[in-house]
């Protein structure tokens, strides 16, 4: 009967880590394209601004476009950064806690 109930208990805490590690994975994704997009369109909107308000031609727009390309990249590779180092100390976790529960046993 405990044994059985130990199960049920190994089985959702489990299921609870995939979601959680789904969520996350998902939401990564889209701080991923926001991190890229906004920094590009606000230098095209500032840029297409300034170009109607100066009359510059397009100077101001593909110079801002190029600066929010940079930007965007950069912001992109700072959350995968992030994101790959939060995965490798959540498999140092996993592995501890696996190492400790098979200790637990022996």
């Amino acid at each position: 009967m405990k044994q059985e109930e130990g199960q049920r208990k190994a089985k959702r805490k489990a299921s609870n880590r995939v979601w959680r590690a789904t969520w996350r994975q998902a939401l990564a994704a889209l701080t991923i394209g926001w991190d890229l997009a906004l920094p590009i369109f606000g230098g095209v909107l500032l840029g297409h601004h300034l170009d109607r308000r100066w009359g510059g031609g397009y100077t101001f727009t593909i110079g801002l476009l190029v600066l929010g390309l940079v930007v965007g990249v950069y912001n992109v590779a700072r959350t995968l950064q992030r994101e790959l180092r939060r995965d490798q100390l959540g498999a140092r976790y996993r592995a501890q806690e696996r190492d400790e529960e098979n200790a637990d046993h022996l």
